[in-house]
């Protein structure tokens, strides 16, 4: 849900909300870091307790470790200068904060080693070693920065923008080999309904039962109606990646290319079939912009 609020595309590594600003990311805490956090701001105020049976109640695995490197940093980083601050006038921080700037520190180097083992998203490593990253603030994303804008950001340096690199892995077609297969599969159940409902075709009406009433509804021998079974020259087409279809000029003037298209001239009938794999990009609106262009298709096909 994160990425579809910021725009980030489903493929981008989901490090880049977690990232620190430094390292072109949103600054988002995961709930894990947050747990970590909140341990060690407990642990910090139980720490202070006068009370011995609090001060003796068993710490966390990494207690030991993150211990040890808040004495070395007090002892050697505590009296370095930082910023424009001038000698001994540095203020003074809590211990809690400094070890929870440590879990962050720990966080953003899992981000930079799982980015190192990405082969294209990792391009924001060698950009912040020549660029000074933008400092996102809140104030920045709601007040000065569009979507669209923010949307940019952030693929841009996920490597994730439709740019001509990205382009390639559209024609090889690695986006529309999981649709396509799911089409096979329903057009070989089309084909196969057709093929059985043309062994024994009917005619285009249809039956209508008509009941008393206080009386029950007794069972037909009637077929249910099937408008496949009302003609024998269905034909079908199907759009995939690797073949693509036209419409027949005398059924309808159109360059729109359903996943899969059935006519019949003797009915002057068509059947039009759009598919939405789960887990697309634009997946919520992909329904609403197949159902436009199946309206479009039949105002079409109508006025022929």
């Amino acid at each position: 849900m994160l990425k579809l609020w910021l725009g980030l595309a489903l493929t981008a590594d989901s490090s880049a909300l977690f990232r620190g600003s430094n390292s072109f990311g949103m600054s988002l805490k995961r709930p894990s870091e947050l747990y970590k956090h909140l341990r060690v701001s407990k642990r910090y105020i139980l720490g202070k307790s006068h009370d011995d049976i609090v001060t003796s109640l068993p710490k966390d695995e990494d207690a030991p470790e993150l211990e040890s490197r808040l004495q070395f940093h007090k002892q050697f980083m505590i009296g370095a200068q930082s910023n424009r601050a001038g000698l001994g006038s540095n203020r003074k921080v809590q211990d809690a904060d400094i070890l929870k700037s440590f879990i962050r520190q720990d966080e953003n180097d899992k981000y930079k080693i799982h980015a190192m083992n990405l082969e294209m998203q990792n391009e924001w490593l060698d950009i912040g070693d020549f660029c000074i990253p933008l400092a996102l603030k809140w104030r920045t994303l709601i007040y000065d920065w569009s979507p669209a804008l923010l949307k940019f950001y952030l693929n841009a340096f996920q490597m994730t923008l439709p740019d001509q690199s990205n382009l390639v892995l559209l024609d090889s077609g690695q986006y529309s080999r999981r649709h396509d297969r799911v089409l096979e599969v329903i057009r070989e159940a089309v084909s196969l309904s057709v093929a059985r409902a043309q062994k024994g075709i009917t005619t285009n009406e249809r039956s209508v039962g008509f009941v008393r009433e206080g009386t029950r509804a007794t069972k037909s021998n009637v077929k249910p109606y099937s408008i496949l079974k009302a003609a024998s020259d269905w034909t079908i087409m199907m759009d995939t990646y690797e073949k693509q279809y036209k419409i027949p000029e005398d059924i309808c003037a159109s360059a729109s290319r359903p996943d899969i298209f059935l006519f019949s001239r003797i009915l002057k009938r068509v059947v039009m079939i759009e598919l939405t794999v789960p887990w697309e990009q634009q997946h919520p609106q992909r329904p609403y912009h197949q159902g436009q262009q199946i309206l479009r298709a039949h105002k079409r096909t109508h006025s022929k």
